[in-house]
């Protein structure tokens, strides 16, 4: 069989987790088997909440297989634990907005050294243009102390 809470809030999947398992299971596991695996369960979620950091107003959806030995037991299928993380739009948005500063920042560096280039550039082309000045000068004094 497959469990699965739908989406719900960080900070109240245990409960969820437990009445989807009643809805499931009602009529055929005793009640104290369905809460020794609900807790079973969301002492393995919780640890993973933990471990990937997800917020309490962060939105998910567990989904597990299990089994029911034939001594009524749910028996969880621990490789088919699926923790979807879906994080608040606030903090999204916060992220995005943070992310988009930092983008514009990055924008204003990038434009404030491209002028810098160019003025070095202006400032290469004008020495390039007194160099040649200089040369085509000498050339000229050359050939007329050269003519004398």
């Amino acid at each position: 069989m497959r469990m699965s809470t739908g989406f719900v809030r960080a900070a109240a999947y245990d409960d969820k987790v437990r009445r989807v398992l009643f809805a499931l299971l009602r009529d055929k596991v005793p009640s104290e088997e369905i809460l020794r695996a609900a807790a079973e369960l969301n002492k393995r979620v919780f640890e993973e909440i933990k471990k990937r950091g997800i917020d309490k107003r962060d939105v998910i959806r567990i989904i597990c297989e299990f089994d029911i030995t034939p001594d009524r037991k749910i028996q969880w299928k621990w490789d088919t634990l699926q923790l979807e993380h879906y994080e608040e739009a606030a903090e999204v948005g916060a992220k995005m907005s943070a992310i988009l500063s930092q983008l514009e920042e990055t924008d204003k560096l990038l434009e404030e050294m491209f002028k810098r280039l160019l003025d070095v550039a202006d400032k290469l082309r004008a020495a390039a243009t007194e160099i040649e000045e200089i040369i085509n000068e000498l050339k000229r004094r050359k050939e007329l102390v050269g003519s004398s």
